[in-house]
């Protein structure tokens, strides 16, 4: 028995003639009643009744035609689960940090979405650091984040962009007339930071306890919109990346000597299957930033 066979089955039941079936059908009438007959033998009854007039169901096919339903039913929600399964494995979940949601992931985003229109690139914004933790548990799929140097084998990586790291400050603080600034130079000065699992904060962490200073950190936030507020009045002095904030009449923009560039990735699970639709991403960014170092582990 076939799925099939039950479909041609309910369709002559729905009809009541062989001839109208075959023809919603788009099948020959000769095979539709191959189907049928096929379907007897292999239960040992007669099916229908052939009238004058058409045809009517025995009780056995009227048995058979209440389970067929059922039946067919129940196929037709497998494949609305399966396909639905299907839609939900376009999607990709990507973790992203505050400053590079901004610098990064719209530039990826329009890039993705054109390549792929039925695929969904869902946005999870955190810090680099909950990030990889995220992206090790599987809640994520895939992640962008900034880092210095080597990553664990663990995770699989393809390179994005360089970024320089820059000191803002207010035009009205004294500082802002210098040409650049070292970490030691920003000692006294009250620091608007971003919150704790950025890898910014953590890198300059370890570069300002090489020194043996401790920062003057009044605020830990995402919220670039208020660490601008805080430069602009004189509050506070931040660190960013290049382009997040711009210099004007009231924030100076000072490089930093010491630093070199930051790097920035996208990573995945190095030991979980991937997706069609993060392969499909992983792909794409190696085509968009093809320029950067080779790229290792790409699907």
């Amino acid at each position: 028995m076939k799925l099939t066979q039950l479909q041609y089955f309910q369709a002559i039941c729905q009809y009541k003639n062989i001839t109208h079936a075959a023809n919603k059908l788009h099948i020959s009438q000769p095979s539709l009643s191959n189907a049928i007959k096929e379907l007897e033998e292999e239960f040992g009854v007669a099916l229908f009744y052939r009238l004058s007039k058409g045809i009517a169901l025995t009780k056995e096919g009227e048995v058979l035609l209440e389970e067929t339903e059922k039946l067919l039913g129940q196929a037709d929600q497998l494949v609305s689960r399966m396909d639905a399964l299907s839609k939900e494995g376009q999607k990709v979940k990507l973790g992203v940090p505050p400053m590079l949601a901004s610098l990064i992931f719209p530039k990826l985003l329009h890039s993705y979405r054109a390549a792929y229109p039925n695929a969904k690139l869902q946005m999870v914004e955190n810090g680099t650091m909950t990030n990889k933790a995220l992206v090790l548990d599987g809640t994520l799929d895939a992640a962008i984040i900034s880092c210095d140097g080597h990553l664990p084998d663990a995770f699989h990586a393809c390179s994005l962009l360089p970024f320089h790291i820059f000191f803002y400050v207010s035009t009205h603080n004294p500082v802002a007339s210098l040409p650049s600034v070292e970490i030691a130079d920003t000692a006294a000065l009250p620091l608007a930071l971003l919150a704790e699992d950025s890898f910014l904060t953590n890198y300059l962490g370890k570069h300002y306890r090489a020194k043996g200073i401790t920062p003057n950190v009044i605020i830990h936030t995402n919220q670039i919109t208020t660490i601008r507020q805080l430069v602009e009045n004189n509050t506070a002095a931040t660190f960013l990346f290049e382009h997040i904030l711009e210099p004007d009449r009231l924030i100076a923009k000072l490089p930093l000597g010491s630093l070199p560039a930051i790097q920035t990735k996208l990573i995945w699970n190095a030991s979980r299957k991937l997706s069609s639709a993060t392969k499909n991403l992983i792909r794409l960014a190696r085509t968009e930033y093809p320029q950067f170092p080779k790229n290792r582990h790409l699907p």
